[in-house]
């Protein structure tokens, strides 16, 4: 099974960087079968992601809760009217993945988000955001395990 984890955000806007910052926590852990990418702001990250069976994007999501709260849901959960507020991005997240999941081979598709507190210049995470980085890797190696079967090995 390939799986792809891609962290999504602009680091010089504080949480909104906080995709990029789960990106690098995960880089420090031996991760067999996952494919992590930075993918900051970049259109380009569309290509190394093609094809793969399982995607997990982590993005800074406004849900309308708590500072650092973490949500975890499908792309088919979103509806039309909440695509329009989900996003901090010029370009929509839902339609990008919309459009390579009609692009590509992209299997499941999972959005880890979570909310930010404050968007505005600064290489730092709020201290609310940066707390809940460790729960927020530990969400992601829970869903990764969740691709294995009972044996430890990959489902395909």
């Amino acid at each position: 099974m390939r799986i792809t984890v891609v962290g999504i955000g602009n680091i010089l806007l504080k949480d909104e960087g906080v995709g990029c910052h789960v990106a690098h926590a995960l880089e420090d852990i031996s991760l067999s079968h996952v494919k992590v990418i930075d993918g900051g702001t970049s259109p380009n990250v569309m290509q190394p992601i093609e094809d793969a069976d399982k995607l997990i994007i982590v993005d800074a999501v406004r849900g309308g809760g708590m500072p650092g709260e973490v949500y975890r849901f499908q792309l088919d959960d979103i509806t039309l009217e909440q695509k329009s507020f989900l996003s901090l991005h010029d370009i929509s997240l839902v339609d990008s993945l919309l459009l390579m999941r009609r692009l590509y081979n992209i299997g499941e598709i999972t959005i880890i988000g979570i909310e930010p507190k404050e968007i505005e210049w600064g290489l730092e995470l709020s201290p609310e955001v940066r707390e809940k980085l460790p729960q927020i890797v530990e969400i992601i190696l829970a869903e990764l395990d969740n691709s294995r079967d009972p044996q430890g090995e990959t489902k395909c």
